[in-house]
């Protein structure tokens, strides 16, 4: 018993020494209570959001399955915040609201936007105007407390309290006025994405490719089948359906969203996520030639090697199928100005009606080829063709000699329309735009005649 009862003691003994010594090695690291470093962390993120002279730029997702929107808030000592927007929910007006703010204490840091904001609070509504049916309830699934991370005078990382979304915040130059940030918000989205192109690529930076905007359509739409249209409009839309180069786009389709910037674009998170394999991406901007985005190091100004995004190249594009190119008549060159002049001189000689409207390019389903549509001013007139890509950038066109039942006769009483598609059999062509990311407009240039072009534009 005596043993027993030494034994104790002396466990005690070294017991009370760990415990003090780990109270004075806490004394040493912290010399004030967590409670006062929690006050202390609030007043200093509530003095920081308050010392921008212009106000905050706010990139702010509410999920990520919606696009992001772009806010502008001005703090100020006494909560009161100026926040302004400008996006598809204001009508695409430049909007102003004041409310209050505080940076309240929880688990950390916590900033609160604690009155009602109708420009930032819709986006945590259960059931914001104008959202439908098939949000009730739940809405867009948006935060307006947000637990913050890190702060400087330079950036401030949050995330959202309820859904985790993660929030950056930058000081907007002293130079820019909010109206004008917000003007050069959309002129960056009017260079972007075009509806009219189907797909577009990402590649990372160990090469593997990714379509985007294909497949994204079948997630979002599972009850109905979806229209190439549909999935266009998902990419400008600021919604993007990744998807493996090859993969299923029922199965691994991957949704992105993003937010137009200044510069260019940010997704909501990084793509691909968890991965040894490549460098993620998250944010990019144009190249310097201003042609296509290449991904950035995130939060910075230089360009990484890493991702980029382009359409399919112009020779590609030009034959996907279920597009339109139209020849611009205002701009051709050489021979090919020369007979689109002819092939109308001739549709009003061979009758008072008849006008060329247009010649444009497309894939015709229904008679399993490409095809030359001459638009006469009373009716449409086909010309049937293989058109292929050399593989080296070019095109090669190769008018069967048919047409439909329109094409033929009127082919017969103006054949200078023959002369035209013969034109375009014998020539081989250099094909050229000003644009990687919105090749909306290509231009053929006979490679042994540089005086003999013409311009198409996408409808």
């Amino acid at each position: 018993m005596k043993m027993s009862k030494y034994i104790f003691l002396v466990s005690l003994a070294l017991a009370v020494g760990v415990s003090s010594s780990c109270s004075r090695e806490e004394d040493e690291i912290f010399d004030k209570s967590a409670a006062d470093r929690l006050t202390e962390a609030q007043e200093n993120y509530y003095n920081i959001l308050c010392s921008a002279p212009n106000g905050w730029e706010m990139l702010y997702f509410a999920s990520g399955s919606e696009q992001g929107y772009n806010f502008l808030m001005k703090f100020e000592q006494g909560d009161k915040v100026t926040i302004a927007a400008r996006n598809v929910n204001t009508g695409d007006a430049y909007t102003e609201e004041t409310s209050a703010f505080d940076v309240i204490a929880d688990d950390g840091p916590v900033l609160t936007f604690n009155t009602y904001n109708t420009l930032f609070h819709r986006y945590s509504d259960p059931q914001p105007d104008g959202s439908g049916e098939a949000n009730l309830g739940s809405g867009s699934d948006g935060d307006y407390e947000f637990k913050i991370m890190s702060g400087t005078a330079d950036m401030i990382y949050m995330r959202g309290k309820k859904h985790g979304v993660e929030i950056y915040m930058y000081p907007l130059d002293a130079e820019t006025s909010w109206t004008q940030y917000f003007d050069e918000v959309y002129a960056m989205r009017d260079r972007l994405f075009s509806s009219l192109i189907p797909q577009y690529w990402l590649t990372l930076a160990d090469g593997k490719r990714y379509t985007i905007g294909d497949g994204y359509a079948e997630v979002y739409y599972p009850s109905q089948a979806a229209t190439v249209q549909e999935a266009r409009d998902l990419v400008t839309d600021q919604v993007m359906g990744v998807v493996p180069e090859g993969g299923d786009p029922e199965t691994e389709t991957a949704v992105v969203s993003y937010i137009v910037t200044r510069n260019g674009i940010r997704w909501t998170r990084d793509f691909p996520g968890d991965t040894l394999t490549t460098t993620p991406a998250r944010e990019f901007v144009f190249n310097d030639e201003g042609t296509y985005l290449v991904s950035t190091d995130f939060g910075g100004e230089d360009v990484a090697a890493g991702a980029t995004i382009k359409a399919p190249a112009a020779s590609e594009l030009f034959i996907e199928q279920g597009i339109v190119w139209r020849i611009d008549s205002e701009d051709l060159g050489g021979q090919f100005a020369t007979l689109y002049t002819a092939i109308d001189e001739g549709l009003r000689a061979a009758h008072s009606s008849w006008r060329l409207n247009y010649l444009q390019f497309s894939y015709y389903a229904s008679a399993g080829y490409y095809s030359l549509l001459l638009r006469n001013a009373s009716s449409n007139c086909r010309y049937y063709a293989n058109i292929t890509s050399t593989g080296d950038g070019g095109i090669n066109f190769d008018f069967t000699g048919e047409g439909d039942r329109n094409g033929e006769t009127v082919l017969e009483r103006v054949p200078v329309i023959n002369d035209f598609l013969n034109l375009l059999n014998s020539t081989e062509f250099t094909l050229s735009t000003d644009s990687e990311l919105t090749p909306t407009r290509i231009k053929f240039t006979s490679n042994s005649n540089q005086n003999d072009y013409f311009y198409v534009d996408l409808q």
